[in-house]
């Protein structure tokens, strides 16, 4: 899962520029060790994939590592380092292809499409993009009639704060906004819902009051809120649609 990764190019303006690696690098680390966070968020874009998929900003392949029983998941990391770590970590494994470059690139999109991609996913990548409707259109032009297009992205302009400012965000979104920008390029909304409500509290703690640019990583708090908040808000979100959340999921489907 790219919490930064499909954000740097410095050719044009479509992308932030000048992110600060480390940050980057110490956010995917943190979803590593938040295992049933990664587990959950999957869970609720599984059904939703099909057996070929892209994954946009796929960084050190946290979330590449979840969908590795598809038959094949194509991993776009713009970033050279991540994409070197990708390849070492899937090299063994036949289901992940590896390619280098942005979604906006026609070439590299032609090349993704030539394996026949059925379905795509995006974790908390089109936050960093200045012109994130443009990876959309991308998206859309390549997936087939009926391919759907998950994004998983920060909920919330009243939650930006340093956090977010260190990880080159650009916006968080409201989930009226993650749905008009998925129909404005031509996708049918099937579901588009906040997710983790005890999140948004911890991350307004975080960005907002205490102005941490980081997010804490493998330290207790974090094992302490995987092992404790996360099953709660999974079990509450099952069965109630919150009005807020840290997140936004919405899932488009390819007219």
């Amino acid at each position: 899962m790219s919490a930064a990764s499909s954000a740097i190019e410095r050719s044009d303006t479509t992308h932030v520029t000048d992110l600060p690696a480390p940050s980057q690098a110490r956010t995917l680390e943190s979803l590593e060790h938040a295992r049933k966070y990664r587990n959950w968020i999957f869970g609720l874009v599984a059904p939703h994939l099909g057996r070929r998929v892209l994954e946009i900003g796929s960084g050190t392949g946290t979330m590449t590592q979840c969908a590795a029983d598809r038959e094949l998941v194509v991993a776009l990391e713009l970033m050279p380092d991540f994409a070197g770590r990708l390849r070492q970590r899937f090299a063994s494994s036949p289901s992940v292809v590896v390619l280098e470059g942005s979604a906006n690139d026609e070439r590299i999109m032609r090349e993704a499409a030539g394996y026949e991609i059925d379905s795509a996913m995006s974790f908390n990548v089109l936050e960093h993009i200045i012109d994130d409707v443009e990876v959309m259109t991308s998206v859309h032009r390549m997936l087939p009639p009926g391919g759907r297009f998950a994004i998983f992205v920060p909920a919330l302009p009243s939650l930006f704060g340093a956090t977010d400012r260190a990880l080159g965000h650009v916006r968080r979104y409201t989930r009226r906004e993650a749905e008009q920008k998925l129909r404005r390029v031509g996708f049918d909304v099937a579901d588009a819902r906040y997710v983790n409500l005890p999140g948004a509290f911890f991350w307004f703690a975080a960005g907002r009051i205490l102005r941490s640019p980081t997010i804490p990583g493998n330290s207790r708090a974090l094992r302490l809120y995987d092992r404790t908040m996360v099953p709660l808000a999974q079990s509450m979100e099952r069965h109630w649609r919150v009005p807020f959340g840290q997140s936004v999921l919405a899932i488009g489907i390819r007219r």
